[in-house]
């Protein structure tokens, strides 16, 4: 949770920081159901349901939030009051229940995405879609009134270099245009696989068809890219198409094995004018011959 409320200080040694964070909360994804709030709550908060709906009750009353039912859930927003409270930046949904299904099923996914990714030792923040177009259009003039195509969330990582990798997520849930996706979409993402390297873009889809046809748009541009530099086809290897059921293994792999997140802080190496590299060993140090040698296993993925 913490990765995700970056933008807000709370003092999580509080009496009143479950109530901030679930303010917080609702203000950075908008619509949130309960058993959502207690799994978010939960990643740093030791709270119980019956602590969760005593919080969220009087919220309720103070009129700070507002519930509705959906099927057998109920989800929560923050009201006008809630929202000025803690001096909330992003604009105040006036439907809060438009495209509610689309936004309760991010929130499942960026769930998801966090179990697997907490614990991960060079993960920096997590953005939401909300956070990223506040971003966008902050002191800018032209923007407005513009509508901004931005990932649903994104996880950003630190290299060795403490230099910033986004990996951006998109839950596609409806079918876009086919001249969207050639002329607008597919295009922006190209370009930012191209202009950061090592970042990825993670496509999310529980339709079939929807997954078909992104592939059919992976390859087409993956066969226009490369005839025209073949040294493009890394990129493709860096956009992604999981179905519901390949997003967890899917994720948990990728997390484990990305070279460009999964360093290790050692000494560097000598780098001499000639361009060769020395490591720095031991050469001359004196050893006995009973001495056992460490063992070594070769990895040639860290290569």
């Amino acid at each position: 949770m913490k990765y995700l409320l970056h933008g807000y200080f709370i003092d999580y040694s509080a009496r009143n920081c479950t109530s901030l964070s679930i303010l917080c909360l609702l203000h950075e994804l908008r619509v949130v159901t309960k058993k959502q709030l207690e799994q978010l709550l939960k990643f740093d908060l030791d709270i119980k349901e019956d602590g969760l709906n005593k919080v969220l009750g009087k919220l309720y009353k103070k009129n700070l939030i507002d519930r509705k039912k959906y099927g057998t859930e109920m989800y929560y927003y923050l009201t006008k009051e809630g929202h000025q409270s803690i001096g909330g930046y992003y604009t105040l949904p006036k439907v809060p229940e438009y495209n509610l299904n689309h936004h309760l099923q991010i929130n499942n996914y960026l769930i998801k995405g966090m179990e697997l990714a907490k614990d991960h030792p060079h993960l920096k923040r997590i953005i939401s879609e909300r956070r990223t177009v506040y971003e966008t259009k902050d002191l800018n003039p032209k923007t407005k009134g513009r509508k901004f195509f931005v990932p649903d969330f994104i996880f950003r990582f630190r290299d060795k270099e403490n230099h910033e990798i986004n990996w951006s997520f998109e839950i596609e849930l409806t079918l876009k245009t086919r001249r969207r996706y050639r002329e607008a979409i597919f295009p922006k993402y190209i370009r930012e696989l191209r202009t950061r390297p090592e970042s990825h873009l993670i496509y999310v889809t529980p339709s079939g068809a929807i997954q078909e046809e992104l592939h059919a748009f992976k390859r087409i541009f993956f066969k226009r890219e490369t005839e025209k530099d073949a040294s493009q086809q890394e990129l493709f290897e860096r956009l992604h198409i999981f179905s519901a059921l390949e997003f967890e293994e899917g994720l948990k792999e990728l997390l484990e094995n990305d070279p460009a997140v999964n360093w290790r802080t050692v000494e560097r190496e000598k780098i001499y004018p000639n361009g060769a590299v020395q490591s720095r060993l031991n050469l001359f140090e004196e050893s006995t011959e009973n001495e056992e040698k460490p063992k070594v296993k070769f990895t040639p993925e860290v290569l």
